[in-house]
């Protein structure tokens, strides 16, 4: 355990350290997989599935803001819709539109979400998704969920239709021909019960886990991961039972599990409490009582590695590998460095003496005030004894005098 927090605080010093650079590489990375998964899905329009063209909207996508890598990713989807059917692009647009106005008016900062959604259906692991999203987000993020959904099953239907919505050449068959084009999108993918499954659970989850999560309790986040997994998974299960969604029950099983593994690896970089020191502060003020819990986060000091260096001239049968240095001139550094040396603690050892000299003065110094200051003072005690005598002999000699006289 020690040594993955020590992992956590390095890679956390290094992401501090080069945020500017780590932010445009996954930016970059992100973009180039969501367009290329858009090309091998769709791939209508041929210009588009260039290598070239897809590298320079990645690199653009990297210095802009993340809300363009959706921008961008929609124009790909309308371009290739239009070079395969009229029909698709129009409909694809209407499902956009529709998605600008409840995502920028409830999730505006959730370009990732929409993105990640859709990415992780076609990488067979999409159960992380609600589980994130209710750990990492507001509850909000559950329209750029919802839509990624959308987006995922609306472009895979067109991918495995493609023979359908490819335009007739009969023009007394077109308003025909478009009119069960839309009536086959609408029937394949916005009445499909597999999305409609999934979107409910989703919904449901990301609720209950962003519910769980908030909570002031021990290991609320182990709950909301714990319950949101069983969420999950008994409510895909269910709802494959009573609509007939066609889902594995191994692959949901296996995913779920899955999905709640990942979240406690996130966990640990992301939430990882203390809760044996957990403190209870009561403070107030003129309007208020304020009773705070406080949680630490469970750190450990990163190892303090000190860098020894020798230095060479010490070191007499070392080689000579730096070029361009002679054995004279390394043999005139090292007498130089040897005399500077010597110099050195000739210059302490002079100081260290000249320090006791100094001291032993000092003592000298003192030891003569000390004395005379006795001296002065007995001389002081000696004047005293001698008036005090002197008064004494004076009132003997006057009381003889008046004994005398009588």
């Amino acid at each position: 355990m020690a040594t993955l927090l020590e992992l956590k605080q390095i890679l956390k010093s290094y992401y501090v350290k080069y945020e500017f650079y780590i932010n445009l590489v996954w930016k970059f990375i992100l973009t180039l997989i969501t367009l290329n998964t858009i090309n091998s899905v769709i791939g209508s329009q041929e210009a588009l599935t260039s290598p070239l063209i897809v590298l320079m909207c990645a690199l653009l996508c990297a210095i802009l803001p993340k809300a363009f890598i959706v921008i961008l990713s929609g124009l790909f989807v309308l371009a290739h819709l239009f070079a395969l059917s009229t029909e698709t692009a129009i409909v694809a647009f209407a499902v956009f539109f529709v998605m600008y106005l409840l995502y920028y008016r409830f999730s505006p900062n959730d370009s990732i979400v929409l993105i990640l959604t859709a990415l992780c259906f076609y990488l067979h692991i999409p159960y992380v998704m609600p589980l994130a999203v209710g750990l990492f987000c507001s509850v909000n993020s559950v329209f750029s969920l919802i839509f990624g959904v959308v987006i995922y099953y609306y472009l895979n239907y067109i991918s495995l239709n493609k023979s359908i919505f490819l335009s007739s050449s009969a023009d007394d068959e077109a308003s025909s021909a478009v009119i069960s084009r839309v009536q086959s999108i609408v029937d394949g993918v916005f009445a499909s019960k597999a999305m409609i499954c999934v979107i409910v659970v989703f919904a449901i989850t990301t609720v209950i886990v962003y519910i769980l999560r908030r909570l002031s309790v021990k290991h609320s986040w182990d709950v909301a991961i714990v319950t949101g997994t069983l969420t999950l998974m008994i409510g895909i299960l269910i709802a494959n039972v009573i609509n007939d969604a066609g889902f594995l029950v191994v692959g949901v099983i296996v995913g779920s599990l899955l999905a709640g593994l990942i979240m406690k690896v996130l966990e640990f970089f992301a939430f990882n409490l203390d809760y044996k020191r957990i403190e209870n502060v009561q403070f107030e003020d003129d309007d208020y009582y304020y009773y705070v819990k406080a949680v630490p986060k469970v750190a450990v000091a990163s190892p303090d590695r000190k860098v020894k260096q020798i230095n060479r001239a010490t070191t007499p049968h070392t080689k000579e590998k730096t070029q361009g240095i002679t054995p004279e001139e390394t043999n005139y550094h090292s007498q130089a460095t040897s005399s500077t040396t010597r110099s050195k603690a000739l210059n302490n050892q002079r100081g260290r003496q000249n320090t006791r000299n100094y001291g032993n003065e000092q003592q000298v110094r003192n030891r003569a005030v000390n004395a005379a200051h006795s001296a002065s003072t007995r001389q002081a005690q000696g004047q005293a004894v001698s008036s005090t005598r002197r008064a004494r002999n004076n009132t003997v000699t006057s009381s003889q005098r008046s004994n005398r006289s009588e």
